[in-house]
């Protein structure tokens, strides 16, 4: 009896010794602020710091690039945190082990992926949002060189709590600037985005890291930096507006970036503490862990095994029956499968249980218009985008940021009776403002506008996305139809040639 008491005791202490010295498994969570919604399993008290550390670098972008407007309102950016790569793996297959994050923008949805166990997570990160921010806050025909010297400027940025420095850098940025031999010719990198192979390609983003910190470092250069964008704005070619507003060449510059990285570049600090962001913390279902990298997967291209992952899907949704994510989730795989009456089917039990959720009635138009689409019958056709027009205002009620709801809006009216109308351009308009880094939005916007005759605006629409260092291959039909739009207002007219294209996961940039 004592042996058996004595075990007894024994097996209870290890058991205590084993769960005080297991991890607690941490819930997925989900923290909202002003500008951002950030989703991760992590502990409560890092999810707080983290989304409190991208307000702080949303704050001093404010004070770089004010808005254009003081009242601009814009969707927040989706910020997933991923354990490590193999997470990661999940949303993009191709991730190289060596990248700490991506962001992805897309006609299904604009977010980023952070991996937590990757030591320059936090740079990448700021780079990318810092294209974000540009387009969404500021979006004018910047050079290509500007757009990725002021993200190279300010990811480096230590945003401590109390204590903010910017104006550093990259021991591998000023590795390239060192090898002088490798330099691409300034009048290159003021001119064009190049198609370089990877060292030359490290040497442009440190140059233009350096001449944006160069053009920064004195209140004379910053007033002729301002002269230059602006005329760039307007349409004039780049090495001659840099010429007029600075006096120097691209040579006289080379020798003063030469010059001034030599006496070494200044770090700043900033003298006033930025605000502590406000954030809410919610705890997501169970079954989040299983469902939320299955859905960032499918705004991404599916390839050859879409229907290993549409199976799986089935199997994931399967196991959470009755739960929203994991539905929806199944519902986006049916229409990318091209079976948009069982994602009607597969979203009524979604829109029943929640008429106000945007999402599943935006999925579930697309798809009624799908089968719109394959269909011969004129008034079957008719009352199915009629339907999908009514669950389209119903998500636009519940939600008026989200960009996807007024291009479907924008899809369903083309070909309609007297398209486009004042309230066709007003969405058009309204996907564009909510989603200026699209190409897409920018494209409607802008034929919408030149077939109401509004030629400048549609200057004004596609001058951002012709200078976009992104997308180049894509550029062609955007500069060709920026060519019609500016000959049509009667400026003068620009290169219609596209700058080479970027990869455009953007991830090692």
């Amino acid at each position: 009896m004592r042996i058996s008491v004595a075990l007894r005791t024994l097996s209870f202490a290890l058991a205590l010794i084993l769960c005080a010295a297991a991890p607690a498994r941490a819930d997925f969570l989900r923290a909202e602020t002003e500008h951002f919604v950030i989703q991760g399993e992590v502990s409560r008290g890092d999810i707080t710091e983290y989304a409190r550390k991208v307000e702080r670098f949303h704050e001093m972008l404010e004070m770089f690039m004010p808005p254009n407007s003081d009242d601009l309102q814009a969707p927040k950016l989706w910020i997933y945190l991923a354990a490590n790569n193999a997470t990661m793996r999940q949303v993009w297959p191709g991730v190289p082990t060596t990248v700490g994050g991506f962001y992805s923008r897309n006609d299904g949805r604009i977010y980023a992926v952070v991996d937590l166990s990757n030591e320059n997570n936090d740079t990448i990160l700021f780079h990318e949002y810092a294209h974000h921010y540009m387009f969404q806050y500021h979006n004018e025909a910047y050079p290509a060189w500007f757009v990725e010297g002021f993200a190279e400027y300010l990811a480096p940025s230590d945003l401590r709590m109390g204590r903010i420095r910017y104006g550093l850098w990259s021991e591998g940025r000023l590795n390239s600037l060192a090898q002088t031999n490798n330099w691409v010719p300034m009048r290159t990198v003021l001119s064009a985005r190049p198609n370089l192979g990877s060292r030359q390609g490290s040497a442009y983003y440190a140059q233009a890291w350096l001449l944006t910190h160069y053009m920064n470092g004195t209140p004379e250069r910053q007033r002729q930096f301002s002269a230059y964008l602006a005329a760039v704005g307007r349409g004039e070619e780049s090495v001659a507006a840099f010429e007029a507003q600075t006096g120097q060449s691209p040579e006289q510059l080379t020798t003063s970036l030469r010059a001034y990285l030599g006496r070494g570049v200044t770090v700043y600090t900033l003298t006033h503490a930025l605000p502590v962001a406000e954030v809410t913390v919610t705890t997501l279902p169970a079954s989040t862990k299983d469902a939320i990298w299955l859905d960032l997967r499918s705004m991404r291209s599916l390839g050859d095994d879409s229907d290993a992952l549409l199976q799986r899907v089935r199997a994931m949704a399967a196991r959470h029956p009755g739960e929203r994510l994991p539905t929806v989730t199944l519902a986006k795989y049916l229409v990318e499968a091209d079976l948009p009456t069982e994602a009607i089917t597969t979203l009524e039990a979604v829109v029943a249980a929640d008429p106000a959720d945007a999402e599943a009635l935006w999925l579930m138009a697309t798809a009624e218009m799908d089968v719109a689409d394959d269909t011969d019958d004129e008034a079957a056709r008719a009352t199915l985008m009629r339907q999908a027009l009514r669950r389209l205002g119903a998500a636009y009620n519940a939600d008026p940021f989200d960009f996807r709801i007024y291009m479907a809006m924008s899809r369903n009216r083309q070909g309609a009776p007297g398209y486009p109308s004042d309230n066709d351009l007003t969405i058009a308009e309204s996907a564009y403002r909510l989603a200026p880094q699209l190409g897409s939005t920018a494209m409607r916007a802008a034929q919408v506008l030149m077939a109401k005759e509004k030629y400048l605006e549609a200057v004004m629409v596609l001058s951002p996305l012709a200078n976009n260092p992104h997308d180049g291959g894509d550029l062609g039909s955007v500069r060709d139809l920026l060519a019609q739009a500016r000959e049509r207002a009667g400026l003068e007219p620009v290169s219609t040639e596209a700058p080479p294209a970027v990869e455009e996961t953007e991830a090692a940039d």
